[in-house]
């Protein structure tokens, strides 16, 4: 992503075995993040058992770890059915305003900038831990597509992330919701005590886009009309 992420130069000094584990594990790497970064037919890859647990209003999550020579990611997909068609959720996504409530812990959105297709937003998101702050660089793709990846040329205490939004017809006017993102938080005992954490947090995503829709979506189709 603009952020997404550029492999290091080889360092010619190194000797052939350093260089040779460094390549296994970049090309390792980089064929993880391939799959995260092409969203396309995500609801094919959904087993029967899934799609049952999707119907019954569940969200359905994989975990995945990229293990990048820039850090360590943790993050995973996750998939989610919402009763409103694929544009008030476009609509939503597409909305700043509605970040805070559908982003996990977050207590701050705003839209500082504008480059290209690009929004810049400010997030802040607070726990009884702490603060977290970053600038998200948001691009919508397509009419199904959302991507998003942290700033990096601006201050930030996440050292990256970067993830996407997708929407999918789902039947009978509803939406299915796809959510990816790996975020890399430090590593050593930082990644060791808060990995599973942020994960969980992260994959409970897609209910409150869920929610925030079923409960706004009604007002924002009657003010269309």
């Amino acid at each position: 992503m603009g952020g997404w992420s550029q492999m290091p130069r080889r360092d010619v000094g190194a000797p052939p075995r350093v260089r040779r584990r460094w390549l296994r594990r970049a090309v390792c790497g980089a064929a993880l993040a391939a799959l995260l970064w092409s969203p396309s037919a995500d609801a094919a890859r959904l087993t029967s058992s899934e799609h049952a647990r999707l119907v019954r209003g569940e969200v359905v999550s994989r975990p995945l770890d990229l293990d990048l020579p820039q850090g360590e990611y943790v993050g995973g997909v996750a998939y989610a059915i919402i009763q409103a068609p694929p544009s008030a959720v476009m609509a939503v996504l597409e909305d700043v305003t509605a970040y805070k409530d559908i982003l996990p812990l977050a207590r701050e959105a705003r839209e500082i900038d504008k480059r290209g297709r690009d929004s810049l937003v400010a997030i802040r998101h607070a726990s009884k831990l702490g603060d977290v702050g970053y600038t998200m660089r948001v691009r919508r793709e397509s009419a199904k597509l959302v991507r998003f990846w942290v700033d990096k040329d601006r201050p930030r205490d996440l050292d990256d992330a970067w993830g996407y939004f997708r929407v999918e017809p789902a039947g009978d006017g509803g939406t299915l919701l796809t959510y990816a993102a790996v975020m890399d938080i430090g590593s050593g005992i930082t990644h060791m005590l808060f990995a599973e954490r942020v994960r969980k947090l992260a994959m409970g995503t897609p209910a409150l886009v869920r929610q925030y829709v079923q409960e706004h979506a009604p007002r924002r189709m009657a003010q269309a009309r």
